[in-house]
């Protein structure tokens, strides 16, 4: 059995590390779109050879755009097919022949299009079987790896951008796919797969979620659908993955089915079923894209281990507003010892704020008294987590003498002191945006967009783990 899993997963492996991948449908035009798979694999870094077919002589890319099949050599590991529907299964016929086994077919005009199996998929499912070709798709955009430099959607990317990291994510929609790549990227928690399946004619998601179970490349695992094949056989795989799931279900409703059915031959599934099914397995289920970054983000962190966290805001005001978040989302901000908030009031330039738990941090302007309070907070027995939202403009540390290092330093300090007392510190800046931006990328944990959104991804990390 173990024998027979392992090879299943070394063939699934090729659809994202493929040594060397064929191009069906290109064209040496402006206008054509198979070209611009081959673009976006070369800007993202993709090692392999690549063989553009097309049947009009040119090239892309620098490459020579091969117009008979039989020059094509032997070896190829994946085929990208994007002719039109009547000529998939005849290219499959020259896959098989030429002994490629794994395709990923971006041609729409299938189920989604006719209602109901038509003809040319019943020619596509005749060939694969009779060759052995497994296949995504079709109607995707297939595969975005940023460890193997794979990247095939049509649609021209500037793929250099993508940014690394361990989260997979597999949906049905190719603007999803595209929009979630640059989403997850800009949020710096980065992904090593994107995976865009649409009508699922061969391999679906369970597929899939068992390969990325096991994926080394892969800490997390996001799933968007639209329509579920099998739920039984979705929750009980959940329930022995050991990884976080993040779930966007859509089409849940009436208007969203028509389009669905049209877009991606999607079913809708009862939704009270779905949220119940998911909530017994541990899926963490969210409402569209941008939750599911906050949610890659706050799993990102140590573990929540129950309600009570400190609470620090460098504005009186976000104070009250983090306590009111605390509250509507189920935590509690415990008293703190009198002798510890006394420590931390000797920090304070005007002696004008008392302290208490959320703590008002704006009397205080120094770097040393923050991180006192921090890891002293921290390591209190009755607190559980801490929530930090920091004012910071580089603008007005300059004329105090500060830099970007001193930044990096603090940033550096509480990521240690996260790891040492293994409790998350949901962190974010009260500063204009595009400096947020920068302490993304200078921070080596993840940083919230605003403290209200730390303090739903600390929710998420808590109802995570209490599942577990």
């Amino acid at each position: 059995m173990g024998a027979i899993y392992e090879t299943k997963r070394s063939f699934m492996k090729k659809f994202f590390y493929p040594l060397s991948i064929a191009v069906f449908g290109v064209a040496d035009s402006q206008r054509n779109l198979a070209k611009n798979i081959v673009s976006n694999c070369r800007d993202m870094g993709f090692k392999g050879d690549i063989f553009p077919v097309g049947r009009s002589r040119g090239s892309v890319n620098g490459i020579k755009i091969i117009t008979e099949t039989d020059e094509l050599p032997a070896g190829i590991e994946l085929a990208v097919i994007l002719v039109p529907a009547p000529y998939v299964a005849e290219t499959l016929d020259i896959c098989g022949r030429k002994g490629i086994s794994h395709t990923i077919i971006s041609t729409a005009g299938f189920r989604e299009y006719s209602g109901k199996e038509n003809r040319f998929e019943k020619d596509v499912l005749a060939v694969v079987k009779h060759h052995g070709i497994r296949l995504i798709g079709p109607n995707c955009i297939g595969v975005i790896c940023t460890n193997s430099g794979l990247c095939t959607p049509f649609n021209p990317l500037r793929a250099k951008r993508f940014k690394k990291g361990r989260i997979s994510l597999v949906t049905q929609s190719g603007g999803v796919t595209v929009q979630a790549a640059h989403l997850y990227s800009e949020e710096h928690v980065g992904f090593s797969k994107v995976i865009s399946i649409g009508n699922k004619l061969d391999l679906n998601e369970i597929d899939y979620l068992e390969y990325l179970m096991d994926d080394e490349d892969t800490e997390q695992i996001h799933v968007h659908l639209e329509s579920i094949e099998d739920g039984r056989k979705l929750i009980d795989l959940a329930r022995k993955i050991d990884k976080p799931i993040v779930f966007f279900k859509s089409n849940v409703s009436v208007t969203s089915a028509k389009i669905a059915k049209s877009h991606t031959a999607a079913l809708v599934n009862d939704d009270r079923i779905v949220t119940g099914a998911f909530r017994q397995a541990g899926i963490v289920r969210v409402k569209n894209i941008r939750e599911m970054t906050v949610c890659a983000k706050a799993l990102h962190l140590p573990p929540l281990s129950g309600d009570r966290l400190a609470v620090i805001s460098l504005s009186g005001g976000f104070s009250v507003i983090l306590g009111d978040a605390c509250e509507e989302y189920g935590f509690k901000c415990p008293s703190l010892p009198r002798d510890l908030l006394d420590e931390i009031e000797s920090f304070r330039r005007g002696g004008v704020v008392r302290m208490a738990n959320p703590m008002d941090f704006g009397d205080v302007h120094s770097i040393e008294g923050l991180t006192f309070a921090v890891e002293h907070c921290l390591k209190l027995d009755y607190i559980d987590g801490m929530v930090l939202a920091l004012f910071y403009d580089p603008e007005i540390a300059k004329l105090l003498g500060q830099g970007s290092d001193d930044t990096q330093q603090m940033l550096d300090f509480l990521n240690a002191t996260m790891s040492a007392y293994n409790k998350p510190i949901a962190l974010s800046f009260l500063s204009e945006r595009q400096y947020i931006e920068e302490y993304k990328r200078m921070s080596p944990f993840p940083v919230f967009n605003d403290p209200v959104e730390s303090i739903q991804g600390l929710r998420t990390n808590r109802n995570y783990w209490k599942k577990i």
